[in-house]
């Protein structure tokens, strides 16, 4: 996993702000992909956030599953861990 402290704020549906630190950029089908965590999440099982950079930056939402899940599985992979970790 890459040592770094970049966080990202991002603003859901409802208008709430979400600081995120970003884990990861990960590329897969010629695009590249943000993991993110939410900072503020104390659940013993916290869920990444995975969305798609679009061109100037922007980071957009992903409605595909299997799309979302191959990601998630090279972020695991690239990252030195697996899903049972």
């Amino acid at each position: 996993m890459q040592d770094n402290d970049y966080t990202v704020l991002l603003t859901d549906e409802e208008g709430s702000e979400i600081e995120c630190e970003l884990l990861d950029r990960i590329e897969y089908g010629g695009e590249t992909f943000a993991v993110l965590l939410p900072v503020d999440d104390d659940s013993s099982e916290p869920e990444a956030i995975i969305l798609k950079e679009a061109k100037g930056g922007e980071l957009v939402g992903l409605e595909d599953g299997e799309l979302l899940d191959k990601v998630f599985a090279l972020f695991l992979e690239q990252n030195g861990m697996n899903e049972q970790d």
